[in-house]
């Protein structure tokens, strides 16, 4: 089993790693140069000057025990920088400008940005040590005589000295240019693979845009196609009952397909803005797998595949908690694949109870197929944004090379990933596991409710009143309501709507667009709380929900929510729930 997500090291995370080595050398580079000058001060009998060195070797031994021992190392930087500056600062005095010992402050600021770690406020550090030392060097220079304090130093001494120093600064400046050249390199050859990365994710999401174009207009003349023959139809005498269904389903089948290409390219936005997240609640997932599986049924009797279920028994007995729509954009994902790739044999989908215990089930998916394969370098490849799945011998399949990206994305929210295992012409295996969380009994009659909502007269004597300025939509929910035995009220906008609030007390659920002309959801709903503080409310919401706006619904006091565009089941069954007793309503709520 090959597990294909694999987290990659960047350039900038090796140069990270250097960082404690080039620290390492700057101050053991620092003591040998004092351990040197000690040596020749002593030499030269420059008493006073030694124990400035000694100052700074000792700065530069408790600036190492600091940065290394503690891992404290802005403090360790500010000890070695300050100790070192302090030190030379007192040399010079002693020696003098012309002794040169100034150099080695140039030598103290090129060592600084390798010294300080690499986080948010490395630019704010650099430039505070850089100010410290500048002021410290100035202010001896200011200070510092021309010739030495030292009497008994001769011409010669002097520019001995000057000699030594400029040596040894020269030395240590070229070490420190090598260091920077190296740090440099790593940061230009960085630059030019991102350069490189994004001009191909431009190339790759050009490819993935003209796919999408050409998946929604395939959807669109399909759409136009089917409707042109139901007016046809409109225009016979005695319609064909038959076929008017059979372009329903095609229909149906459309819309399904333009929602989840427009609902990947968001997800996509949202996983590059670092908003996706996970919307659980208590679900039925033998019912999903089920349904899943009846779908893609048909799908694969129309290739003349064999599609097989294998699903555990005991998994429907679980009650469970978990974000439905991305389990289900997983495993359809995932199948739609298998499907697309397979020309003879069978697609099959196996889930098997791993692990339950009184509050979690560990739950272990596989997709498998006889399809055409994947080769073993592509296994990271396929689960990149805007990569498609290609044959061994290059074909593109089309689509938007999102499917992968997005189920590995949603595997990792759930603390999952996905493993592969493929052969070239012999099919591929998919799977992952998920640990869910369980519900108690009392909850679990939430999921018992289908049946209920299935009856025409779950809402009878209910009054509804709807909210949206979008006709299609008031049409689709009323004529569902009506349906329903519901009676319905209908407002066009905010203002309508807290209008027929006023009027009619015995309405007993609001279902309100959040956005409308002249007055929105989020604000027409304070005053129709402020008329009922007890009404029900339910948002109506073309948004996929995300934590923040959850909470923002809750605050405002809807009691729940509806994604559009919403299935007949969806609208019922939110409805019906918020109409039972209060310890049932609500049931989005984290």
């Amino acid at each position: 089993m090959i597990k294909t997500y694999i987290k990659k090291e960047s350039l900038y995370e090796k140069e990270e790693k250097n960082v404690d080595l080039f620290t390492f050398i700057i101050h053991v580079l620092a003591i040998i140069i004092c351990i040197a000058n000690i040596l020749f001060n002593y030499s030269k009998n420059l008493l006073e000057s030694l124990y400035f060195d000694v100052f700074i070797v000792v700065s530069l031994v408790i600036a190492m025990f600091v940065y290394f021992r503690y891992k404290r190392h802005l403090l360790g930087a500010y000890i070695s920088v300050i100790g070192t500056s302090i030190g030379v600062s007192g040399v010079l005095y002693l020696e003098g400008r012309l002794s040169f010992n100034f150099l080695y402050y140039f030598a103290i600021i090129l060592s600084i940005p390798f010294l300080v770690k690499r986080d948010k406020n490395f630019v704010r550090d650099n430039y505070i040590l850089f100010i410290i030392v500048a002021t410290i060097a100035l202010t001896a220079l200011c200070i510092a005589p021309t010739n030495p304090t030292y009497s008994f130093l001769t011409t010669k001494d002097i520019y001995t000295k000057m000699i030594f120093n400029s040596t040894i600064s020269l030395l240590t400046v070229i070490m420190l240019f090598v260091i920077i050249v190296y740090v440099s390199r790593n940061f230009f050859i960085s630059f030019l693979k991102d350069k490189k990365f994004a001009v191909k994710e431009k190339d790759n999401r050009m490819v993935a845009l003209t796919s999408l174009g050409h998946e929604l207009r395939t959807q669109i003349n399909s759409i136009n196609g089917i409707t042109q023959l139901i007016i046809e139809q409109k225009k016979e005498l005695k319609p064909n009952k038959e076929l008017l269904k059979q372009y329903a389903t095609i229909l149906d089948k459309c819309n399904d397909q333009m929602l989840n290409l427009v609902n990947d390219i968001l997800d996509i936005h949202k996983i590059e803005s670092s908003k996706f997240e996970l919307i659980e609640k208590s679900e039925n997932l033998d019912k999903l797998l089920s349904e899943i599986c009846n779908k893609f049924s048909l799908l694969a009797d129309k290739k003349s595949l064999c599609f097989k279920k294998e699903i555990d028994p005991e998994i429907a007995k679980l009650n469970l908690v978990f974000d439905k729509m991305r389990l289900n954009q997983i495993l359809r994902n995932l199948l739609r694949n298998a499907v697309k790739y397979t020309y003879e044999g069978e697609v099959t989908l196996k889930t098997l109870l791993l692990k339950e215990t009184p509050t979690v089930a560990s739950v272990l998916f596989k997709v498998e197929d006889t399809g055409v394969g994947i080769l073993e370098k592509n296994y990271s490849k396929i689960f990149e944004s805007f990569q498609q799945i290609k044959s061994e011998n290059s074909d593109i399949y089309g689509g938007t090379g999102l499917g992968l990206s997005l189920t590995k994305t949603i595997l990792e929210k759930m603390e999952s990933t996905i493993d592969l295992e493929s052969n070239i012409n012999k099919g591929s295996i998919f799977s992952f596991k998920i640990e869910f969380n369980k519900i108690t009994q009392e909850e679990s009659t939430i999921q018992n409710i289908e049946t209920v909502i299935n009856n025409k007269n779950c809402l009878n004597g209910k009054n509804i009143l709807i909210a949206d300025d979008n006709k299609v939509t008031l049409l689709y929910a009323d004529t569902l309501l009506k349906n329903h035995k519901a009676k319905t009220f209908l407002a066009k906008d905010g203002l309508e709507a807290i209008e027929i609030a006023k009027t009619h007390k015995e309405i007993d659920i609001v279902l309100l667009d959040l956005e409308m002309p002249k007055l929105n959801g989020l604000k027409a709903i304070k005053q129709i709380k402020t008329l009922n503080p007890k009404q029900t409310v339910i948002a109506f919401t073309a948004n996929r929900p995300n934590e923040e706006l959850i909470k923002k619904l809750y605050s405002c006091g809807f009691d729940d929510f509806i994604i559009k565009p919403f299935k007949k089941e969806e609208l019922i069954k939110t409805i019906y729930l918020n109409c039972k007793e209060a310890h049932l309503k609500g049931v989005h709520k984290p």
